[in-house]
């Protein structure tokens, strides 16, 4: 008997190689030998998709002049997959085992893609029919784990319901992607914008949501608002209440005769009042730790703890479950298993000493009616369990990045917090009744930080144990002092503020849990839909939501700072705009085609139906686009994005031509050719931003831009491996009628 087990990939195929005891040489991407599951075990590895979707080419040669609108919108009878040139040799080797199986065991990621991964390898091998299937779900990559996971299989029914469900995506999107990007690219290269402008489902609602928060900052306008507050003194202790009186202004009142008139209906017409005690309340609190976290929460957290982008927090996350330390990265839930529980449980000391906590903290066992909030069932489980360590432990000696390391950390000290004693603090309230006018305050203090004490401090606020301290000795209780009914002399306050635009948008906002994509429900007007939103967590899973950020930086409707704030670029505005109206960036209808792919996971739609209705939606754009294109209107306001957004990021004039220098991303090479450039296009202005070994910053280059020359950089590189110090200053070459930076000579210094 032969059983196969079908890999993602080539470091997963290792993994479960290394799990069962199969010998291999290298970076080896299949294996063969004896195991638990068959005399003879083969593991064969993919590398994503080797099948997909073909390019519209294939269709007809028409379709390889881009600006041919005539032929579109193209709605193949039948859609034709092909495969990657690249893995034809994978698929060879896969195919060469398949045909030999008696058993073929899944085992590609527990997502729907994984499911559609391995359905059209198996279908393309013919072996869907006359296989025998089974599927095992990797949570971990560490040897007990996978020895765990393919002693638990499970039937291949879900998965492929699962492949349907990811197949009429794919589809779907291939459809309004392949169709409208063309419309929208020739249309607007037509009238002199060129650019090529991407339109899909998941990256034209998110960029749609992050033009809505913008717009509300651009349309902002300042109001004052007027608020009654009082204070006295209670046993020698200031006491600050707020109240329910409080007016914010708007266009269409006078916020301030408002505020008045309700002072004058409640009978607050003078500074010293007398007030009854109506509520004094002292209660001992605990809080329980949170759920254990999602890769949203994970990206939070690196970025909360280091200050890491979400780039970087991705791609280790994927090294340390690859090397079998953290469990399975794309989850979109915080539950564990309780044979997860159970060996973080038993393992709680070494995990400690793991991360150099060894001795610092007692375990805590939290009662089971308490304990439930936090597991899930092996069955119910699927693709989605929270990110905690493994069963292998990343010790001293383990051959890792220090990047690594700093994410294990934070993994262990997160998961951990399930183990320890609750967080338990003193809460002290109290209400004060003026002429009917309730009056409230309170305050806290700790009593034991409990779980909290193993947390990572906010990497911009290392002092908060100082102030955290400050706080506790304001804890006052009020029932040692006080009884309902007693009278407390009062002094009438009015507290005079401004209303305050939204901060502008960091990127980890849009993918984060309670982040801008998951909230989209706050920007649909209609009830009914903003309640399915609310109720299936807003757009995408937490992998789509990072691939379609990841997309808009890629085709440059957004750009990120190195603090993390998205500025959304002219191209974003005007797509963006010009999708108004249409149903392909409604958050509304992505969260209907979100639950029809569950409904088509479950069994319970057909995927075709979705196809066909995304079809319709197709050529319902293109008519939309017909007949509200307007040449004028739409120049005007591409030009007004780009006047504003050279303003804003302007770092000076061009030294050529007058106009803004802006600094430009490198995307495609991480960096390599980061550079200042002009704005204006007919202009050749553009100077790298790199120096040798050194990066000369905005605020540098902007000196330079003004005739003066940079600070002092330190140890600069030469080529002959030597370093020396310089300012740098701009050089124009007139031969070759170009800029540089070049270093800057003193006159007054002798070199």
């Amino acid at each position: 008997m032969t059983t196969v087990i079908l890999a993602e990939k080539p470091d997963q195929a290792r993994a479960y190689m290394d799990g069962l005891g199969i010998k291999y040489k290298g970076k080896a991407n299949h294996g063969e030998g004896e195991t638990f599951l068959d005399k003879r075990t083969i593991v064969v590895s993919a590398a994503g998709h080797l099948i997909e979707l073909c390019e519209p080419e294939y269709y007809g040669d028409a379709y390889k002049n881009r600006d041919n609108m005539d032929i579109l919108p193209l709605i193949p009878p039948r859609f034709e997959y092909v495969m990657r040139k690249e893995v034809k040799g994978l698929y060879s080797t896969i195919k060469k085992n398949v045909d030999q199986a008696d058993r073929i065991i899944v085992a590609t990621d527990k997502d729907d893609e994984g499911a559609a991964i391995a359905y059209n390898i198996l279908r393309f091998t013919r072996a869907l029919k006359f296989k025998k299937i089974v599927r095992a779900y990797p949570s971990a990559l560490n040897k007990k784990a996978v020895v765990r996971q393919f002693k638990h299989l499970e039937p291949i029914n879900q998965t492929w319901r699962n492949a349907d469900s990811a197949l009429a995506r794919s589809r779907s999107d291939w459809l309004i992607g392949m169709n409208l990007s063309r419309l929208y690219t020739h249309s607007l290269k037509q009238i002199g914008i060129n650019n090529n402008f991407a339109v899909g489902r998941a990256i034209s609602t998110t960029l749609n949501l992050i033009c809505h928060w913008y717009q509300e900052i651009i349309d902002f306008v300042e109001q004052p608002i007027f608020e009654l507050k009082a204070g006295t003194v209670i046993n020698g202790h200031k006491v600050v209440f707020s109240s329910p009186i409080k007016v914010t202004g708007r266009p269409d009142i006078n916020a301030k005769a408002e505020y008045i008139k309700l002072l004058k209906q409640h009978g607050i017409v003078h500074k010293k009042m007398m007030g009854t005690v109506k509520v004094v309340e002292s209660e001992i609190k605990e809080k329980q730790p949170p759920i254990l976290m999602t890769k949203g929460d994970l990206y939070r957290e690196m970025a909360r703890t280091y200050g890491w982008s979400q780039s970087r927090s991705k791609k280790v996350m994927q090294l340390n479950y690859e090397q079998g330390y953290q469990t399975y990265p794309r989850t979109d839930s915080g539950l564990i298993t309780q044979y997860m529980y159970d060996y973080l449980h038993d393992g709680f000391d070494e995990y400690l000493k793991a991360v150099g906590l060894a001795g610092r903290f007692e375990r805590y066992e939290y009662p089971p009616e308490k304990l439930k909030r936090y597991l899930t069932t092996e069955d119910s489980a699927g693709a989605h369990m929270a990110i905690i360590p493994t069963e292998q432990l990343m010790t001293a000696d383990s051959d890792v990045t220090d990047d690594q390391r700093l994410m294990y950390g934070v993994v262990v000290r997160k998961s951990l917090t399930l183990l320890l004693k609750p967080y338990k603090y003193v809460s002290n309230r109290l209400g004060v009744s003026v002429n009917d006018v309730p009056f409230s305050t309170q305050n806290s203090g700790l009593l034991d930080a409990g779980w909290k004490d193993i947390l990572l401090p906010n990497k911009t606020k290392k002092k908060s144990k100082s102030k955290a301290g400050a706080s506790d000795e304001q804890t006052f209780n009020f029932k040692e002092v006080l009884q309902i009914g007693q009278q407390l002399p009062m002094i009438m306050g009015n507290s005079v503020s401004k209303t305050k635009p939204l901060a502008p948008l960091k990127s980890i906002q849009i993918y984060d849990k309670g982040g801008l994509m998951e909230k989209a429900y706050k920007y649909v007007d209609d009830e009914k839909y903003a309640k399915i939103l609310r109720e299936s967590k807003g757009i995408g899973t937490s992998a789509t939501r990072d691939q379609a950020m990841a997309s808009l930086i890629n085709k440059k409707y957004v750009t990120v700072d190195n603090k993390d704030v998205i500025t959304v670029t002219p191209e974003g505005w005007l797509i963006n705009w010009l999708l108004t109206g249409s149903k392909v960036n409604d958050p509304v209808l992505t969260a209907e085609w979100e639950e029809e792919y569950d409904l088509i996971g479950k069994g319970k739609a057909k995927a075709n139906d979705l196809i066909n209705d995304t079809a319709k939606l197709v050529f319902d754009e293109f008519e939309r686009s017909r007949k509200t294109w307007d040449v004028e209107k739409i120049k005007a306001y591409y030009g007004s994005k780009n006047s504003a957004y050279s303003e804003k990021l302007s770092v000076g004039d061009c030294p050529s031509c007058g106009a803004p220098v802006i600094f430009s991303k490198d995307t495609r090479h991480s960096g390599k050719y980061d550079c200042y450039e002009c704005t204006n296009k007919d202009c050749s202005f553009k100077v790298y931003s790199h120096f040798s070994n050194k990066n000369v910053s905005a605020t540098e280059f902007a000196k330079v831009l003004n005739g003066s020359p940079t600070k002092k950089f330190t140890k600069i590189e030469s080529r002959s491996g030597r370093t020396y110090d310089a300012k740098l200053t701009l050089k124009y070459d007139k031969g070759k009628d170009r800029y540089s930076l070049t270093i800057y000579k003193d006159s007054n210094r002798k070199y």
